[in-house]
């Protein structure tokens, strides 16, 4: 008799068991998902402009020999395939220093964009990495795409380094110092 009265308990347990089981796995098919999600899109810029894909390139590489960047990643020619093809470029910078210090680190890059926010933490550096794409589309004509990526070390809670998006301020500023090398290779004779 007692096994009977065991045997009951435990399949009202069983039960119990599974419809928790199947509520559970309702909500985790039905919920919305709860993760962090980016919110903020990459600000990329696009621009033509009416140099040749050599003089665009140059320029490129000129600028970023001129911010310290240290070696590219990435510094690859695609040269077309066909007689009348077009050229395209990829630049990947190296990671560029932009400030280093406890003192000085987060209030530095919070003007280029918004930080992970970790309560307590010391952030000791911040960087950048410019991937810029030129494009040509014509003859004298040539597209630049240029997109940047923050980052920065917290060492005191989570000693991770961590990424986050650019608001654009640093990826004009690449753009206009481009542009101005191009126009001043204009106005000298080829």
């Amino acid at each position: 008799m007692m096994f009977a009265v065991t045997f009951k308990m435990g399949k009202r347990t069983v039960s119990r068991f599974i419809s928790t089981m199947l509520i559970a796995l309702f909500a985790i098919a039905f919920a919305t998902p709860t993760f962090a999600q980016d919110d903020e899109a990459q600000i990329v810029l696009r621009d033509t402009v009416s140099s040749s894909f050599g003089k665009v390139w140059s320029a490129v590489r000129e600028c970023m020999d001129e911010r310290g960047c240290g070696k590219p990643q990435t510094d690859k020619i695609i040269e077309p395939v066909e007689e009348i093809g077009l050229y395209k470029g990829v630049y990947v910078s190296d990671f560029c220093m932009l400030v280093t210090g406890e003192d000085s680190t987060k209030s530095h890059m919070e003007q280029f964009g918004e930080m992970p926010r970790i309560r307590g933490g010391i952030w000791i550096t911040g960087r950048i990495q410019y991937k810029i794409n030129v494009k040509e589309v014509g003859i004298r004509q040539s597209m630049i795409l240029v997109r940047a990526e923050l980052s920065g070390f917290e060492e005191f809670i989570t000693n991770r380094v961590y990424f986050w998006s650019s608001n654009g301020i640093k990826e004009n500023e690449i753009m206009a110092a481009i542009k101005a090398k191009l126009t001043t290779e204009d106005g000298k004779t080829d």
